[in-house]
């Protein structure tokens, strides 16, 4: 648990340092204790930035937040404002109670001053205070319906919006401000929720999101910081959406505004944000009762993706409509579109699940055969994959052997090695039959690859003998041929061959030596930049451990390297880490 008291022994060395220098240089402008175990405070640094700190009675750190932009736990602010709470908590009693009660003061204040007092005071600051102004009137927006909720908090957001750009434009650093302050009006959506005052709360969220989606179609958010901003405000309809309390009215005036909004592309394009607007939608449908709307609009929006690139939103809005008919009763219209909709992966698996479901095995590969042809005619390779790893599920079921085997073969050595896949079709051989079968299998490989290297060979470079090791190892592995594993990688000279060392060290020690010693004094010549040293170092290091009587063998070659490139300082430090 982080305390006041061990913070100092918790917190990143580096972290602690500055915060400490931050604290020494008083660059907290403000810290107060807002309430008991509650203190809030102010930190002077590139922005100023604003903490929080929640303690218990026994000074452990309940909870800590910090506004700036450090993605870690604890950032230099925070350890500020720990040495400075710590320092205020181990004052004198005295000293601690005068400090409650002036905090008690203003709450005395709050208390005794008149309605007339009040109202002086808001109108003096307002005028001063264009912000506190905003503020005040759209917290208060549901006591006056002459104020335009929706117009002030455009004008606001648009104002925050050219604080934080550059002619336009917000760049990576600053989205961070402006999210965060961005954030704070969505805080206050909730606020409103909570006060039943969902008219505002649908206000604020509809500029929010329009507003908002404009910047990102055109800052640098690599951080993902507007996305999260926008994300907020989808969550700030839904909770409106999906409300018992907010009136139907409004849930009629939020439909509207969906059914506007989402046949805006960019939506989908920027993010997932459509998709999860289209749910809150759809939910609306549902409560007001207005399924043809909202399949009104899946056809509307399908119609219009005919792009190159649109096949995704588009079977997605087909699979929605697919779903929204079958949860509406209207299940004969959802199984004739399934019918019209089979090309969709997701669409067929379905009802090849249906098919399976019982145990109708041939409608099933009949399904999945027409998906394959599918996929081959529009060149997805991974799907057909897919429904070919399909066949070899109902194949298990049906104990079809010969089927098994072909596709676990295939797999097994597809792209790269699966040794899932292998032991699944070793498994369908005795004990004997398996020794035929795996040395014809590395004989007709061996003879291919060995066929394509010759007759390769002028066309471009090539290794000086045909390449076995990355295609054959993994099967000696498997069937532990560690001599064979050790001819091929013999055959290498470089320290690739290090993939292998695990299987071969404890077994071939003399053998490896003879290999790696040349190895590491050409990777030393070739090697170039601190992380390739270091690299080097840490290799050379792990075959010490595992070969302790090439250890000086080993050492021979890091001093020879330095005494060839006393001029790389890196290479030498990295080097010396082994040496010493």
């Amino acid at each position: 648990m982080l305390t006041l008291q061990n913070f100092e022994t918790q917190v990143n060395s580096t972290i602690l340092e500055r915060g400490k220098r931050y604290y020494n240089q008083q660059a907290i402008s403000w810290l107060e204790e807002t309430e008991d175990n509650v203190w809030q405070a102010q930190v002077e640094g590139t922005d100023t930035y604003e903490v929080a700190l929640t303690l218990t009675n026994k000074h452990e750190i309940a909870a800590c937040s910090c506004d700036c932009p450090y993605e870690g736990h604890i950032c230099k602010h925070l350890v500020a404002v720990f040495f400075a709470v710590r320092a205020e908590t181990q004052k004198p009693t005295g000293k601690q109670q005068k400090k409650k009660a002036e905090r008690n003061l203003f709450k005395n204040l709050l208390q005794r001053i008149s309605l007339k007092e009040y109202q002086d005071f808001i109108q003096q600051y307002a005028a001063r205070h264009k912000d506190f102004k905003t503020e005040f009137e759209l917290y208060f927006a549901d006591k006056d319906e002459r104020i335009d909720v929706g117009k002030k908090y455009e004008e606001l957001l648009q104002k925050l919006i050219r604080k934080h750009s550059d002619h336009g434009f917000v760049d990576y650093r600053a989205t961070v401000g402006l999210s965060k302050e961005v954030e704070k009006l969505l805080g206050s959506g909730h606020d409103f929720i909570s006060r039943n005052n969902f008219s505002d709360a649908f206000a604020l969220a509809r500029v929010v999101l329009k507003e908002m989606l404009e910047v990102q179609m055109g800052c640098d958010d690599s951080a993902g910081n507007i996305g999260g901003t926008l994300y907020e405000a989808v969550e700030l309809i839904e909770a409106i959406a999906t409300s018992d309390t907010a009136a139907p009215a409004l849930k009629e005036q939020l439909f509207s505004f969906l059914k506007t909004e989402l046949s805006n592309k960019e939506y989908f394009d920027y993010g997932d944000f459509g998709y999860e607007l289209l749910s809150v939608f759809e939910n609306l449908a549902l409560q007001l009762h207005k399924p043809e709307e909202f399949i009104g609009y899946l056809d509307a929006q399908s119609a219009r993706l005919t792009g190159q690139y649109d096949d995704y939103q588009r079977e997605f809005l087909q699979k929605q409509k697919i779903e929204f008919l079958a949860a509406t009763g209207k299940s004969e219209e959802a199984a004739a579109l399934v019918q019209q909709h089979l090309d969709i992966v997701e669409v067929r698996q379905q009802e090849v699940e249906k098919a399976l479901s019982k145990k109708d095995y041939v409608a099933a590969k009949k399904l999945i055969n027409e998906g394959i042809r599918i996929a081959e005619d529009k060149d997805h390779p991974g799907t057909v994959a897919t429904w070919q790893k399909e066949l070899l599920r109902i194949a298990v079921l049906e104990k079809d052997t010969d089927t098994v085997r072909r596709y676990t073969k295939q797999f097994a050595f597809d792209r790269w090695f699966s040794d899932e896949y292998y032991t699944q079709w070793k498994a369908t051989f005795s004990e004997q039959e398996w020794k035929g079968v795996i040395e014809k299998y590395i004989a007709d490989t061996t003879k291919e690859i060995t066929r394509a290297w010759k007759e390769n060979k002028n066309k471009f470079w090539r290794p000086p003998h045909p390449p076995l090791l990355q295609t054959l190892a993994p099967i000696y592995v498997q069937e532990h041929y560690w001599d064979r594993l050790l001819a091929l990688v013999q055959q290498e000279d470089n320290l690739t061959t290090l993939k292998y060392h695990t299987y071969l060290a404890s077994r071939y020690p003399t053998e490896l030596m003879r290999l790696y010693l040349p190895a590491f004094e050409q990777a030393g010549q070739e090697a170039n930049g601190r992380s390739a040293y270091a690299d080097l170092a840490q290799k050379m290091k792990k075959v010490m451990q595992d070969i302790p009587e090439g250890k000086e063998k080993i050492m021979a070659v890091a001093r020879s390297l330095k005494e060839q490139y006393p001029r790389r300082p890196a290479m030498v430090e990295e080097l010396d880490k082994i040496l010493k």
